[in-house]
């Protein structure tokens, strides 16, 4: 894998947002102005290659682009999903590109008092981010990056996942109990633990999950999974494309088949065949 250290590079991101010099999209479009506290809402890619990642993920996904000046949007069926942002880090290395997610609160003053609180970083704000709301981005207390956002727009409304768009989110964790407690408090879930070790996180829906770090030489992140057809496909065409296959496509025992696969530039997601839809992990108990 390409080199991962992006705190200097998603720092840049949200100085450039505090000073406005992204386009940004709205979350959504028209506006819900209703949010769900604890839902991912949002995914941006920063990376050094922006043309390589709409030719990867286009391809591979049939996304479309929309250019905003310096922010790149990404439509699945004309419907906005996330945005690519082009950084350059400061030094000559290659960095590895990194899906960056937003989770809704519904105070980011409130929630920022709680990570300096319970040994998390705060890197950049609250801030204000042009079009998109109040946001802040923190590493929390294990190292994992992510934005919390009081969307301007609201957040999208909780309706079936189109294929092609973000069907789920897991946390990998070297400590997945400590995680649990930290993100039970920003995101007022409830947390259930499977047979298997995995956590389920639920707030009105599942919302995420928290498992053990996968592998011994990766960071602690949030991985996003995309809502596919076929992952077989999905795996054979990110080979084609440049991309990397890091585990093969598999059954899982909620259901469906899943595939991790990392971009040409180092950006990694999981893609699911996920066949029924009334939750990730069926109805709440």
């Amino acid at each position: 894998m390409k080199k991962t250290n992006f705190i200097l590079i998603m720092l840049m991101f949200l100085v450039l947002t505090g000073c406005s010099k992204l386009n940004l999209t709205p979350v959504t479009s028209p506006p819900t102005g209703v949010r769900h506290q604890g839902k991912f809402v949002w995914h941006d890619l920063l990376t050094c290659d922006v043309a390589a990642a709409k030719k990867f993920y286009g391809d591979l996904f049939g996304w479309s682009f929309r250019d905003q000046g310096n922010y790149t949007v990404v439509l699945n069926n004309d419907q906005a999903i996330g945005g690519i942002v082009n950084v350059k880090p400061k030094d000559d290395e290659e960095h590895a590109a990194r899906w960056l997610a937003s989770l809704s609160v519904p105070d980011v003053d409130q929630a920022a008092a709680f990570v300096k609180k319970s040994g998390g970083i705060i890197h950049e704000g609250p801030v204000a981010m042009k079009n998109r709301g109040r946001g802040l981005l923190i590493s929390d207390p294990q190292g994992a990056q992510v934005i919390l956002l009081h969307s301007l727009s609201g957040d999208p409304a909780d309706t079936e996942t189109a294929i092609g768009s973000w069907l789920w989110i897991e946390l990998w964790s070297k400590t997945p109990e400590a995680s649990v407690a930290f993100y039970e408090e920003i995101g007022d879930y409830d947390a259930v633990k499977g047979d298997d070790g995995y956590w389920f996180l639920w707030h009105d829906e599942w919302r995420a999950g928290v498992r053990q770090l996968p592998f011994d030489d990766m960071e602690v992140r949030w991985t996003p999974t995309i809502r596919v057809a076929d992952t077989r496909l999905i795996a054979d065409r990110a080979k084609e494309l440049g991309g990397r296959v890091l585990v093969q496509p598999k059954k899982v025992s909620i259901g469906g088949s899943v595939t991790l696969i990392e971009d040409p530039n180092g950006g990694l997601l999981i893609a699911q065949h996920w066949p029924k839809q009334n939750s990730v992990a069926g109805e709440k108990k």
